[in-house]
């Protein structure tokens, strides 16, 4: 190479590093500023008379963070936080005399977004029902990788509006109704498994993880809702692919850190992580393409029932005559991007719910021996209860002891709640406060476990009473605000709001199902003795919260630790009609 080649090579290496050097210093001088930006606005919340958490110009509220890491086991739920920082309101808020203010900003840039943890229920309906703003882009940050943002949950304006008016019918009390035999079918196989599971002559069986259980029972579930098709997952080993796929993807995603896009944004790619999402995508698209056709083709025949897959596919030769030549296959994509989020969303809440709902029943034996009283009454023996909603499938909705436990299992572990963000000089009040809380800028996380618990709202929070939903207005116990309940991601009132969750109505009736065909037939109890045991080494018995083995894990999506280890019996039922 003669010298003139090597100065034009040590030139463009001049350049190139040059080019890097202002790059790097362009993304330092953004950094630096977006951070200050952020810094500041806390720093304004408090010089308007806001009450804050202790705030370092250079971390944020970053050290709360790892306070509430460092007093938790280390595969606790983010989602705790709510709870704890009411328990220690009185270190982080003195000035409020052990009550936390109706909203908690958390300034936790650049790790990820920074919240507005909300804790009032009127305050709480100003963004959800009042005026039902967008979802926030950490929902969309995470469901991308499933859906590409196409599906209900993240998107907002007319698409959302279109989808939702084709699902909705398909989830409709009605037509839920006619479902349960076929939802009975599934929580019989359940029922079968448990009595594998139980010891002989009405003895303890061996422990083994609930949840994996209740994952296979309300994925079947799901899976006959809205494509009437039996996945059989349940007593498939080791699951039927679709299941497998979903989970295993799900996992990977709850993996992947949500990063605000004004800090850290690129430590969120993973090219092998990535890579392994994007195959479970193909193959749950391969799988879910085939009944969707089916489907198409049938769609025809008289005396069908109507899946909500059914009453979406009648507007897709609308959508084409609209929009001229435009092929089916956007159609079904968006069909199937919705179909995975209703499935993920429609077993994960509810298969830990009934493992809660098994907590709180133990916990409460006269509550249990209240619901087992009901079902006596309205359903007669536990061996016709089949028989008897198959000929009068109404009688679900006339148990309202059993809605008010599953009501009351969701206020102490709500397992969902909704993350919005608001336009520019959008602000928010609490109930009997004068103060104007600044919303723009800031994720809006409804704190659903610490406003379940909140004595503003409930009478005797901490309690399991679920005769609280069967009292009227004039008992202690009664609600003083419904819509202070949120476990499915909006309030409860009876406006309920445009973006309340679609598959409320069915995961309600999965709840009863389940409560109305076990109640009686078994006895359920956490069994940690024997499943620190069966783990070795890998056992944890120093892993509590406030003294309790069982507790919310998980990083994204909530989950029991451990799966709740249980053991089951057979028992004897006695009619108390």
């Amino acid at each position: 190479m003669g010298i003139a080649e090597k100065l034009v090579h040590a030139g463009i290496l001049t350049l190139l590093c040059r080019a890097i050097a202002v790059i790097i210093a362009a993304f330092v001088v953004r950094f630096l500023y977006t951070g200050y930006v952020q810094r500041m606005k806390v720093r304004k919340l408090k010089a308007q008379g806001i009450p804050v958490i202790r705030h370092s110009f250079l971390l944020g509220h970053l050290p709360l963070f790892f306070d509430f890491r460092r007093a938790h086991p280390p595969d606790v739920s983010f989602y705790v936080l709510h709870t704890w920082l009411a328990d220690n309101a009185i270190k982080y808020f003195p000035e409020l005399n052990g009550r936390l203010p109706p909203i908690v900003y958390l300034d936790l840039w650049p790790l990820t977004y920074c919240y507005a943890l909300v804790y009032d229920g009127v305050a709480n309906q100003q963004f959800t029902q009042v005026q039902s703003v967008n979802k926030h882009q950490v929902v969309r940050d995470f469901l991308v990788y499933m859906t590409q943002t196409h599906d209900l949950f993240s998107s907002d304006g007319p698409i959302w509006k279109t989808w939702r008016s084709r699902f909705n019918p398909g989830f409709s009390s009605r037509n839920i109704s006619t479902m349960i035999p076929e939802l009975m079918e599934e929580v019989l196989v359940f029922v079968d498994i448990l009595k594998q599971n139980a010891g002989p002559n009405g003895t303890w069986g061996r422990v083994f993880p609930l949840e994996r259980k209740t994952t296979n029972l309300t994925f079947d579930i799901i899976v006959r809702a809205i494509l009437d098709i039996r996945l059989h997952d349940q007593t498939t080993e080791p699951g039927a692919p679709l299941k497998l796929a979903m989970v295993d993807q799900i996992n990977l995603m709850n993996e992947m850190p949500i990063m605000a896009r004004n800090g850290l944004p690129f430590l969120d790619k993973n090219p092998q992580r990535l890579k392994q999402i994007a195959h479970y995508n193909d193959v749950m698209h391969e799988i879910l393409l085939k009944p969707i056709q089916e489907r198409m083709r049938e769609s025809a025949k008289p005396g069908q029932k109507k899946t909500a897959v059914d009453l979406a596919l009648k507007y897709m030769e609308e959508d084409e005559a609209k929009e001229g030549n435009k092929p089916e296959v956007e159609f079904v994509d968006r069909l199937i991007a919705n179909l995975k989020v209703m499935m993920f969303a429609g077993h994960d809440t509810t298969s830990a719910t009934i493992c809660f709902m098994t907590k709180c029943l133990q916990d409460n034996p006269d509550c249990l021996a209240k619901l087992r009283h009901e079902h006596d009454v309205v359903l007669g023996e536990p061996d016709k209860v089949v028989e008897v909603l198959t000929a009068s499938p109404h009688l679900i909705y006339s148990l309202p002891y059993t809605l008010g436990v599953i009501k009351e299992t969701l206020r102490l572990w709500p397992l969902a709640s909704t993350v919005r963000e608001t336009e520019p000089n959008f602000f928010i009040s609490a109930k009997d406060d004068p103060m104007r809380y600044p919303a723009d800028g800031w994720a809006l996380w409804t704190a659903s476990p610490g406003l379940h618990r909140n004595p503003d709202y409930w009478h005797r929070p901490n309690e399991f009473l679920p005769e609280r939903w069967i009292v009227g207005p004039e008992d202690p116990l009664h609600p003083v605000l419904k819509d202070a309940w949120t476990p499915f991601s909006i309030a409860n009132s009876v406006l309920l709001g445009p973006r309340s969750c679609i598959g409320m109505e069915l995961a309600l009736t999965e709840l009863k199902l389940v409560s109305v065909m076990i109640a009686r037939s078994f006895d359920m109890e956490e069994a940690w003795d024997e499943w620190d045991k069966t783990q070795g080494d890998k056992a944890t018995p120093d892993h509590k919260i406030n003294g309790e083995r069982l507790y919310m894990t998980g990083n994204s999506t909530v989950h029991p630790k451990d799966g709740m280890p249980v053991r089951v019996r057979m028992r004897t039922h006695v009619s108390q009609a």
